[in-house]
């Protein structure tokens, strides 16, 4: 995880990884799938983030299944790329309903 300052705009950047095994048991079978999820935030303004997001897949070094074979030959790098653009706006606005049924709306921190 690291946080900078776009040098054009001096707006906070922040960048974040994951790595991750899910793994799935069911009768006479195991499946395991690596992934990487490398995501970078730019505030765009005071209450917008724009954010690119690249999920890397990969294989799983199993001896005994084709896909060990094959990620012995791609040498466990990475076989597909998925990329995700998005922005999220801050909801300035709040709304609650009560006990006896009135509304209140605040701004959210």
């Amino acid at each position: 995880t690291e946080e900078s300052y776009d040098e054009e705009t001096g707006k906070a950047v922040f960048a974040a990884a994951e790595r991750s095994r899910s793994v799935t048991v069911g009768p006479g079978s195991v499946s395991a799938n690596d992934q990487e999820v490398i995501t970078e935030f730019r505030q765009v303004e005071d209450n917008l983030v724009k954010a690119v997001s690249r999920i890397a897949v990969f294989l799983t070094p199993n001896p005994n299944s084709r896909e060990g074979v094959l990620w012995q030959q791609v040498s466990g790098k990475a076989v597909a790329f998925y990329d995700y653009e998005f922005e999220m706006e801050r909801n300035l606005e709040e709304f609650r309903q009560t006990d006896d049924g009135a509304t209140i709306m605040r701004p959210c921190v």
